[in-house]
Order: C-alpha cells, then structure tokens, then sequence
C-alpha cells in the first residue's frame, strides 16, 4: 500500500510525540490502542479510566474502554469496560464484561461522559474470578463472581475499535482517555505497568494505513498513560481484509445493547 510523504510525515510527528520510551517495546492493531503485557503468567489486572466525550456525526461511529487478561496472542480473553457508540441522536455509553467465546453481557450500572471508573478482575482461586466495576463518580459499583478457564497470558488497558453488525465502523472522535491504577497481578505479585515491560499499541485505520489512537508514554507514576484520539477520520471497512491477520478476526461477543429501539446490534470485541 502507498503512502503519501504528507501521511508519513504525520505519523513520524505522531511517534515522536507519543512513542514510548526506547527501552519499551511499541506495535499497531486495527482494533486495540493502549498497553499490553505478556511477560508473565497474569491472575489480576486492575485500572482507572475517564469515561471519554464523544463527537457526533451523521454515521454510527463507535469505540470502547476497557481492562482484561488474555486475547493478545491467545483466543481466550476475560475483560470488563464500557462501550461508546455515537450517531445523529448522541451517544450511548454501556457497561459491560465478557468471557470468551461466550458474547458479551451488558450490566446495569450507568455511566456517562467524564465519569472515573474503575475495573479490577482477579483470579481467588483456580478458575474463579471477581469482575468489580465500579463508577467512582456515582459510588455506584457492580460485582461478579464467574468460572472461567484462562491462560493468563497477557494482561491489557485499551480503547478498542469494535465491530458493529459485521464490519469496522469509524472510530467515534472523543476526548482523550486517561488511564491510571494499572496494575497486573504477575506470578503472584502486584506490579506496575512500568515493571512489566509493556507494549504500546496504536490503533491504525484499515483504509488507508493511518493512526487514529495513539497512547502517551508511561507516566512517572508508572500505572498511567492517556489514549488521544488523532485528527485523522476513521473509514468504515469490512473485517476481512488481506492485511489483516487472522486472529484479529475472531468472533467475540455480541448484542451488548439489545434494548436501543431501531437497531439491531451485533457488537463484537476482537482479540489483538
């Protein structure tokens, strides 16, 4: 695929303002922009975010926030988040987790634009897992005890482009998405993000190949990071595509917001 000097030049200023430190390691998606880690063998992850504002177009755009272990190079992946999708009307902002390969479930605990929530999933004993929510700025929290049968592979921070009826629909424009708290459980210990040697992914439009989220460096604290969403507009594009690899096409949940009059959804979240 070709690419213009005027793209190029913006993805270079776009690397030097947001690539991650020399010793970190860095990698694109066409669905996932935030920071993995797959170092170790991962029984908890946790993480803050703010709920972003989105943009309004006259097309369905959409985008979703969330934390998990697995999915980065496995087919299994348990994680909890929020799902943003924006159109004409507004936008619609839903909670949810998800296991796979079962779809997704959406939870009954509001959230709304600007709001801090938090997700931590931990592993008590083998197999069985604690999915907390929790939406800091209402005091309002969900919580979940479920069986589920993880490789613990990898431990994740993203904000994902998902797929809506069967295809990638652009990425919604939003504010930019503050991650903090990012804490993996390792081995049996609590470490930060920074100590995991993580992997920053910036999420690249299909057609053509530009960056549409991309995340900062790694704070000073160690456990933040923001997502800031580039200028770039977002096409809509069929999941199969010759550039993209065959594990980014995996089917992984759905029907997130059944309930919206007038749509019938199939929401799918992808393994990277």
């Amino acid at each position: 695929m070709d690419i213009t000097k005027k793209t190029l030049g913006t993805l270079f200023i776009i690397a030097m303002l947001f690539a991650s430190p020399a010793f970190a390691a860095t990698d694109t998606s066409s669905n996932w922009g935030g920071y993995v880690v797959q170092n170790g063998a991962y029984t908890g992850v946790s993480g803050t975010f703010v709920m972003p504002e989105l943009s309004y177009s006259s097309s369905l755009a959409s985008n979703a926030t969330w934390v998990g272990i697995g999915g980065r190079t496995t087919s299994d992946l348990i994680q909890a988040g929020v799902y943003e999708i924006a159109d004409a009307n507004g936008a619609t902002y839903q909670a949810w987790y998800e296991m796979l390969p079962d779809d997704s479930v959406p939870v009954d605990l509001p959230v709304h634009p600007r709001d801090s929530v938090s997700v931590a999933i931990l592993e008590t004993s083998t197999d069985v897992w604690n999915i907390v929510i929790t939406n800091n700025t209402t005091k309002q929290q969900f919580a979940k005890t479920v069986q589920y049968h993880s490789l613990h592979s990898s431990a994740e921070w993203i904000q994902e482009r998902p797929q809506v009826n069967g295809t990638l629909p652009p990425l919604s424009g939003f504010t930019p998405v503050k991650f903090t708290n990012a804490y993996a459980v390792e081995n049996g210990q609590r470490l930060t993000l920074n100590q995991m040697n993580p992997i920053s992914i910036s999420l690249l439009d299909t057609q053509p190949n530009i960056a549409l989220a991309v995340p900062s460096i790694v704070g000073s604290d160690n456990t933040s990071f923001t997502v800031f969403r580039t200028s770039a507009v977002a096409s809509a594009a069929t999941p199969i595509d010759s550039h993209v690899p065959q594990y980014l096409l995996r089917r992984t949940g759905h029907d997130i917001l059944p309930s919206i009059p007038g749509w019938n959804w199939t929401i799918l979240f992808q393994p990277r």
